[in-house]
């Protein structure tokens, strides 16, 4: 294995001119969720020239590859693809050109370096012992994404896959591991609440739904803190309120919208069950009709305890023991973990952050940047874990 990631390093540092090309390009060019119609053709070409197969698919926007070597096991590798709807604010000479949209999460650089590992893989696929199956995800940022890549049979016969996403709290050259509950699930909801509208200064013959909005949220607010074990996980925010249009009359009607967080199935069942009864009881209490609209959406993302230490072990190959450190859970969501309920995987955090240039900022901020050098560290960890996955005798589907 010593002389094999001798050879991956070396041909990192080959194509890291060539990537950079790349994430420029796509950094440039950034298409919505189920847009990235001329993302995906790019990411063909790329596979083209390199002689990489792809797979067939009915989906117009995403695609996949495969490079295979001897006869053995399937292992994917998962990179999304779409930008968001985001004004950058930068002055680089290679800023989108799109208004109002930019990969303000950092989706270029993930498919870059998922193009680099199958750039090597290509070079180095008379040693693999097995197939690598590339998947370039559209519509992470929105829905329905993963389950589409699903659908068109990519994880049939995978032994494991595995993902990244770049973390802008962790320096360039880090990677973060945790085993286990990683992101949480995701569930939407919208509240429409029916009063009786009014003039404002006769409020006694109304039924306020402003009033009885309010007291919702505070409901909800200590739904998690006297529902939940303090040992659990689980946020519920209200981000949307939204009631009448002048200042001298009650609405008829109140809309909340909001999002529920945990880290557990249990506590997800746990909070849908009761966010339905307290808010109809409350509602109802206080004189007022109400439409609950509660969407179940994302899984939490839950890393398989082998495939995470066998990343891990890439993980310190790649960037030395003391740069791989123990990764925070978040309570952000991630559809990675549809293709973590159908086989085991690892998700992983790629240090992507540099005080000295200036990158600084988070996720879905208009100046969000990633440090460039953080792309070979991903192709670098990416390509060993992928032959350390084939290898491992003791992961099974």
């Amino acid at each position: 294995m010593d002389h094999l990631e001798a050879q991956i390093d070396e041909l990192a540092d080959k194509y890291f001119s060539r990537l950079l090309e790349i994430r420029r390009h796509l950094h440039m060019h950034p298409e919505l969720s189920n847009q990235e119609f001329k993302t995906t053709n790019f990411i063909n070409q790329e596979l083209d020239k390199a002689s990489i197969k792809k797979l067939p698919l009915i989906s117009q926007t995403g695609t996949s590859a495969e490079i295979s070597g001897s006869d053995g096991p399937i292992v994917a590798l998962r990179a999304d693809i779409d930008a968001l709807p985001i004004q950058e604010e930068s002055d680089l000479p290679f800023r989108s050109v799109v208004n109002g949209i930019s990969h303000m999460c950092g989706h270029d650089v993930h498919t870059t370096i998922a193009l680099g590992v199958g750039f090597i893989l290509q070079e180095l696929k008379h040693l693999l012992p097995g197939t690598v199956r590339l998947i370039f995800q559209p519509a992470e940022e929105s829905e329905g994404g993963a389950e589409a890549m699903i659908a068109e049979g990519l994880l049939n016969d995978v032994k494991a896959i595995i993902g990244l996403h770049n973390m802008p709290d962790l320096p360039v050259g880090t990677i973060g591991l945790k085993e286990g509950f990683l992101m949480a699930s995701v569930d939407d909801f919208t509240v429409k609440i029916k009063g009786k509208g009014g003039h404002a200064a006769l409020p006694e013959k109304a039924i306020d739904p402003i009033v009885i909005g309010s007291a919702v949220v505070n409901l909800l607010q200590t739904l998690v803190s006297r529902t939940i074990s303090p040992r659990e996980s689980a946020v519920i925010t209200v981000g949307s309120f939204q009631a009448g249009n002048t200042h001298n009359v009650i609405p008829e009607f109140a809309v909340l919208k909001g999002t529920v967080r945990t880290s557990s199935e249990t506590v997800r069942k746990q909070i849908q069950e009761s966010f339905q009864t307290l808010v109809q009881n409350l509602v109802h209490s206080l004189g007022g009709e109400v439409e609950i609209d509660y969407q179940v959406l994302l899984p939490a993302v839950f890393n398989h305890s082998k495939v995470t230490s066998i990343v891990r072990d890439a993980a310190i190959s790649t960037v030395g023991i003391d740069k791989v450190v123990a990764a925070e859970a978040t309570m952000g969501g991630e559809d990675f973990s549809f293709y973590q309920q159908k086989v085991p995987g690892c998700y992983v955090w790629l240090g992507s952050r540099n005080k000295e240039k200036d990158i600084i900022y988070g996720w879905h901020h208009p100046k969000f940047m990633v440090d460039e050098d953080a792309i070979k560290t991903g192709v670098k960890l990416m390509t060993r874990s992928v032959f350390k996955l084939l290898t491992d005798t003791t992961l099974s589907i």
